[in-house]
């Protein structure tokens, strides 16, 4: 429905349903991305997940991502949280298909998404939020315009440390 220069952003469809179960349930695609306790999610789990993602949704903008190239589903990203007050956006992607890192899908898809949060959800600021130690993610946040405005120190928990959080934001161009 949203094109990139790479990708397309689009509604879930049925058919990528077990693609998000298996990025649900890959330790290692799932550890840069959430702070939850990643713990295995079941096929009804992701069919409501899934479910909550419509065009009706009041709190959450979420979109698959596909290739133009080859209209392949890679991952998601969307707005997890939006306060309408302040006309703010907070952004989170994951590139589910690991070959696909690294060659500019993410970063398509986020300049993608972030027109869309300008353009069509008139938002004036969107943020995003990444644990310090995913450097593939900040460098990428950063290529797009996101600059750190904050670091949350040991705020996180994974693999039996504590690590700092990293807030980004992006201002829309017109109004800095």
């Amino acid at each position: 429905m949203y094109e990139g220069r790479l990708v397309r952003l689009r509604a879930f469809d049925n058919g990528d349903l077990m693609h998000c179960l298996a990025y649900s349930n890959d330790y290692e695609v799932m550890r840069g991305a959430s702070g939850a306790i990643l713990y295995p999610s079941t096929v009804d789990d992701e069919a409501r997940a899934m479910g909550q993602n419509t065009s009706y949704t009041s709190g959450e903008y979420q979109f698959a991502i596909e290739t133009l190239s080859d209209r392949r589903f890679i991952g998601k990203c969307g707005f997890t949280r939006v306060n309408w007050k302040n006309r703010l956006g907070e952004l989170a992607i994951l590139i589910g298909e690991k070959e696909c890192r690294g060659k500019g899908f993410g970063a398509d898809a986020i300049e993608t998404l972030c027109r869309f949060g300008f353009e069509e959800m008139n938002l004036h600021k969107i943020k995003a939020v990444v644990f310090g130690f995913n450097v593939p993610a900040l460098r990428c946040y950063e290529k797009c315009g996101f600059q750190r405005e904050g670091l949350l120190k040991q705020e996180m928990y994974r693999e039996g440390k504590y690590h700092d959080v990293v807030v980004l934001g992006l201002i829309r161009p017109t109004e800095e």
